[in-house]
């Protein structure tokens, strides 16, 4: 790998070739010289326009000035943190790109991985099957940067792609941002953690900053507790380390951080300052803490927005100032939504609105429901050891079927039957039927076959997928989760913004899969392994 210094000479020696006078390509000319992807993780397609009276800020100015595109549905199932983020990078569903979701089934073997982790648990972008945005821009221009950074390593390292320049993430055991270990180490990077270390939060206390007439009510039942605290307002971030990170990444305070880090990436990597572009990828994850923890209809998630308006203000006149109101263009977006808490939908008590057939799975019960079935079905031999529930996935573990004497499709049809059964399933099937031919097969609709099928590389689905009923949800760990193919966790907001890009709003049902593919037409690079389309976004005169 080349130096930074010698990358550096290289860039600059490009870029003094290109601004001569009379020689500056008239496409570079053209280029935006930065592409900012902001991802709001968990940021459901509603929220903008739902609390559009708060916006004073950042996303008042984006609303305005931008192209909005308000019917923005993800076009398959895997509606969590790592298919979004890979779909958003490279204008694919995971049925090409292969994340397939934040644990997946590899080509190699029948297991179970997380997303950006090899079979021995060690950081890996390989289950990424196609080329990202990135990838593609440094194919073409060699000398242009590709930043991604984000709290979370999946979205960071799934961003970045295969061939970035620089991929950050939060690491609490390393008390700041951290590196891919295969990539050198940003040299501004060392320092700039010990100057902003997230601790200088610990002791700081989260106060509403909107009046109580105009928000939602505060500590409803079902919300989780702050960390060392209560469920209302105040919430005073822990000193103690654990508790402390919780609570700092269950407050604004980790977004600003994040921001914060953004620019001084854009500034140390002088990203935009010549005419070769470059690309930033940055997710905040914060939203999606506060989120699963408060739930979408919380105070805490309404006030989380109020306050990241002014964030994103600060950075957009940043990156004005940095690098030119025309000459960025950047895109909000998000990699999924979520659904409400069922019990707000099912029960009364402050904040419900009650009459919604709305519940949760736990996934400990249904594994232990499945476990007493086998056991009495095929003998003590049988039980949890022949399977993994992972949902949506059950993969079966066909070896300690086959050695005990049955036949994993046996098993696979047992199971199935007795799904069928449990309450709160809505869709159950084997997930080989995705490529069987389903002429005549009218046991789930076309749109959602179709849904389900570009979830999934082929063959990869494990043996059976199960969702929850709509408004169900997997899991007691949390008050508020996603991960289905109902409109509430595809719907997400999309919006152009910068770059001379004009001022509008389109009802028009489009994907992030458009992202990639519009951004490439706008950088004018082909991306031939995206399945979406490049919208159509004409430039102001």
């Amino acid at each position: 790998m080349a130096s930074h210094s010698a990358r550096l000479l290289m860039r600059t020696l490009v870029v003094l070739f290109l601004t001569v006078p009379g020689c500056l390509h008239p496409v570079l000319a053209s280029l935006p010289r930065l592409v900012v992807v902001l991802v709001f993780d968990q940021m459901r397609g509603d929220y903008l326009q739902r609390w559009s009276w708060l916006w004073e800020d950042g996303f008042r100015r984006l609303l305005t000035e931008g192209a909005v595109y308000t019917q923005c549905f993800y076009q398959h199932a895997s509606t969590v943190t790592c298919s979004g983020h890979a779909t958003i990078a490279t204008g694919t569903a995971p049925q090409w790109h292969g994340i397939s979701g934040n644990n997946l089934i590899p080509s190699c073997c029948r297991l179970l991985v997380r997303c950006t982790e090899d079979t021995a648990g060690q950081i890996f972008s390989g289950w990424l099957q196609v080329p990202t945005l990135g990838d593609y821009l440094r194919q073409h221009f060699p000398e242009s940067r590709v930043v991604s950074i984000s709290h979370k390593a999946q979205a960071a390292i799934l961003m970045g792609g295969h061939s970035p320049t620089t991929v950050l993430w939060l690491d609490p055991a390393q008390g700041g941002l951290v590196s891919r270990p295969e990539f050198l180490q940003p040299k501004w990077l060392p320092e700039w953690n010990r100057n902003n270390t997230p601790q200088r939060y610990a002791g700081m206390t989260w106060t509403p900053a909107l009046p109580a007439s105009l928000a939602p009510p505060d500590s409803v039942p079902w919300e989780a507790p702050f960390p060392e605290g209560t469920r209302s307002f105040p919430h005073r971030i822990p000193s103690t380390d654990e508790a402390f990170w919780d609570g700092f990444l269950l407050s604004p305070y980790s977004a600003e951080w994040l921001f914060n880090a953004a620019q001084e990436a854009v500034t140390q990597e002088g990203l935009g300052t010549d005419s070769i572009p470059d690309i930033l990828w940055l997710s905040i994850s914060t939203t999606d803490f506060i989120g699963h923890h408060f739930g979408p209809d919380s105070r805490e998630i309404v006030e989380l927005y109020y306050y990241c308006d002014r964030l994103l203000g600060n950075f957009l006149r940043f990156l004005d100032s940095a690098v030119g109101r025309s000459r960025y263009l950047l895109v909000l977006t998000s990699d999924h939504g979520v659904a409400p808490i069922p019990e707000l939908l099912s029960q009364h008590g402050p904040g419900a609105y009650p009459g919604i057939d709305a519940g949760r799975i736990g996934t400990e019960e249904l594994t232990s429901f499945l476990h007493h079935r086998l056991l009495r079905a095929f003998g003590p031999w049988s039980g949890m050891a022949w399977f993994t529930l992972s949902p949506p996935l059950l993969l079966l573990h066909q070896e300690q079927i086959t050695a005990a004497g049955f036949s994993p499709n046996t098993v696979r049809d047992s199971l199935y039957r007795w799904l069928l059964q449990y309450e709160g399933l809505g869709v159950v099937l084997p997930s080989s039927s995705l490529w069987e031919d389903t002429a005549g097969d009218s046991s789930i609709a076309d749109t959602l076959r179709l849904l389900l099928h570009r979830a999934f590389p082929p063959q990869r689905a494990g043996d059976l997928l199960l969702y929850p009923k709509p408004f169900w949800i997997f899991g007691t760990e949390v008050p508020a989760t996603h991960g289905t193919f109902y409109d509430y966790d595809r719907f997400v907001p999309l919006v152009f913004f910068g770059a001379s890009i004009p001022a509008s709003y389109s009802s028009e049902t489009v994907s992030p899969e458009d992202i990639a593919p519009t951004l490439a037409a706008l950088l004018h690079i082909p991306v031939p392994t995206a399945t979406g389309r490049p919208l159509i976004l004409m430039p102001s005169h």
